[in-house]
């Protein structure tokens, strides 16, 4: 009953506050905190999964087991036995031949269902328009990139050989998603059904060929799949995943996920900044009304327990806000950045909006647990004695705290020991500098002190709250 009561009084002090003004400021930079972690988080997340969807399309499955003789069967049995889907790819270079016109391609041999991720786009004609595909190329026919298509000096319908068979030139490949994987980039492309193989004659002992199992399907079960496989591999295979596949693929992912976070933590550094100040000037508007709770009879576990709930619950209240505000600003920044850029965003993800729940409650209980302590020893003397400041060395407290939490949240978002200490470090030597040149200006100020009225009153109120003007 007691906590129910304590609740309720929590709540008042809360809406009194807040009808008092008291909360306008540090709501506002709780909710700017929380708005710029998760406009930066819903929109870095939007970004991953748009790269990791590209990244899969260049690769034309989301897992690829490469060997250099045939993979076992039972690989793609367990792929299929857990509902993955499969196809089989064979790559070899390979010589294409018409009449006394000859060429060397990189040969591509598929089965149905190829591309798993991403698309094949063809055409009639060289420079024709194209289309997207729903298949293979049908026994017999062949389709070739428009490379092949002029050095054979081939026309719509014609044959040329590959090996011992003839193909038909069906059609032109104007794109397919993991044309710049392979061992031959610069080289004339042709995809043919794998059925077509055993009768071009062209798998011998010794030929260059690399096998290929794609696979996909949801992640989890393909992280699951890929623990699995890992254990059954044999020597001349491997697993290539989205940061497998490519260096500049796995860089390009890599570099992208650190500049986002790095953008989080100028966010978080600022919103800090904002959340300090406000805390600091909570709990000097507020130790007459603790003192005169203590007068009334309130231990000091009560007025801690009493703020403490009234800073929680304002924090839940303005991260939220926050989080409401970061998804529309992330929608705005993508909308704008349709104009630019093509690629589709996909959907965000809940996960930074429990981020950006968590940021704010940390920022603001970092920054307001030093001055919710004090709050509790404020003695019942100030009610006579108004000169009485905060008792103890809170002021040191809450910063050390506030840097501490910082410092935490950065070594999170760097997602790395030397990073986040770089970014720490980098942070603290500006703040040390601009605290020193602000000290320095305000010193030099004095010498305006006699060109008016106005400023002379104003650099010395300045002046006379030096520590808080230079924070």
């Amino acid at each position: 009953m007691r906590l129910g009561h304590e609740l309720m009084l929590a709540l008042r002090l809360l809406w009194r506050d807040h009808r008092a003004g008291e909360l306008a400021l540090i709501a506002t930079a709780i909710v700017v905190a929380v708005a710029s972690v998760t406009t930066v988080g819903f929109f870095a997340d939007r970004v991953q999964h748009a790269l990791g969807r590209q990244a899969n399309q260049l690769l034309g499955a989301d897992l690829v087991i490469v060997a250099d003789r045939p993979i076992d069967g039972a690989l793609e049995a367990e792929a299929r036995e857990r509902g993955l889907s499969v196809v089989r790819m064979m790559r070899f270079p390979s010589m294409a031949m018409r009449g006394d016109r000859n060429a060397l391609a990189s040969i591509k041999a598929v089965t149905n269902g190829y591309p798993l991720r991403g698309e094949v786009r063809i055409a009639d004609e060289p420079y024709g328009a194209e289309r997207r595909t729903g298949g293979i190329p049908e026994p017999g026919t062949a389709w070739v990139d428009e490379r092949l298509y002029n050095q054979l000096a081939l026309a719509p319908g014609d044959r040329f050989e590959l090996g011992q068979l003839a193909f038909t030139a069906a059609a032109i490949v104007t794109h397919e998603p993991d044309a710049a994987i392979g061992f031959i980039t610069g080289g004339p492309r042709i995809i043919i059904n794998e059925a077509d193989i055993e009768a071009t004659g062209l798998v011998q002992p010794g030929s260059r060929i690399g096998y290929r199992l794609l696979i996909a399907g949801p992640a989890e079960a393909i992280d699951e799949y890929r623990a699995w496989a890992a254990r059954q591999l044999r020597p001349g295979q491997r697993i290539e995943g989205i940061r497998d596949a490519r260096p500049e693929i796995r860089s390009a992912l890599d570099r992208a996920e650190k500049f986002l976070n790095l953008t989080a933590l100028v966010s978080v550094v600022l919103a800090a900044v904002a959340i300090g100040l406000s805390a600091r000037r909570f709990l000097q508007r507020h130790l007459d009304a603790c003192a005169m709770m203590r007068c009334l009879g309130a231990d000091q576990a009560t007025v801690v327990r009493l703020y403490l709930t009234h800073f929680v619950v304002l924090g839940v209240i303005a991260s939220a806000a926050g989080c409401a505000l970061g998804i529309a600003a992330q929608t705005a920044l993508a909308y704008w950045l349709g104009n630019i850029v093509s690629v589709e965003l996909p959907r965000p993800g809940a996960l930074p909006a429990v981020h950006g729940m968590l940021t704010g409650l940390a920022l603001l209980l970092g920054f307001a647990l030093p001055p919710l302590a004090a709050l509790g020893r404020v003695p019942t003397l100030r009610v006579l004695r108004r000169d009485l400041g905060a008792p103890g060395a809170t002021g040191a407290v809450t910063y050390a705290a506030g840097f501490a939490v910082i410092a935490l949240m950065i070594l999170w978002k760097a997602e790395g020991l030397k990073l986040g200490a770089m970014v720490i470090g980098g942070f603290a030597g500006a703040m040390v500098v601009a605290g020193l040149l602000t000290w320095l200006l305000l010193k030099a100020a004095g010498g305006l002190r006699s060109q008016g009225f106005t400023w002379r009153y104003g650099i010395a109120n300045l002046r006379r709250r030096t520590l808080g003007s230079v924070i």
